[in-house]
């Protein structure tokens, strides 16, 4: 009769993985924070190894300009097949010299890769546009 309480515990250990959602959260939420709080070397294990280094030079260059006030990680969507995520990113910053509070609204899009989960892109959706965020792509006409 030890055998069925072994197993049982057995299983409940192996069910306490993080589910897919969880995952990418935890890396969305790690990134943004880090991000926030001016910690790019950190939050660069979030960006793909090759951008690494050009993602910490941009937002080194802007860290005695650069006030990250506020984000807030407003969406998340996964697709488990492709195993990539688009979440949405509202952030509050502003220019110390020019002190006018903007709002930025960006999509990140998340992929696994190499079994971590990075954030491949980072495009401005709407508010004020800043030098760190990818611009929309201009529709043609």
């Amino acid at each position: 009769m030890r055998v069925l309480p072994l197993l049982l515990l057995t299983g409940c250990i192996a069910g306490m993985g993080y589910s897919t959602i969880d995952q990418v959260t935890n890396a969305a939420r790690e990134f943004n924070n880090d991000v926030r709080w001016g910690r790019y070397d950190q939050a660069s294990i979030h960006v793909p190894k090759d951008e690494r280094q050009r993602f910490v030079d941009r937002r080194t260059a802007l860290e005695e300009e650069l006030e990250i006030a506020d984000y807030e990680l407003v969406t998340i969507d996964v697709d488990k097949k492709k195993e990539t995520a688009s979440a949405r990113v509202d952030y509050t910053w502003t220019l110390k010299t020019r002190g006018i509070v903007e709002k930025t609204t960006t999509r990140q899009s998340w992929e696994r890769r190499d079994g971590q989960w990075v954030m491949a892109t980072e495009t401005r959706v709407k508010g004020s546009p800043l030098i760190l965020f990818d611009e929309p792509a201009k529709k043609n006409k």
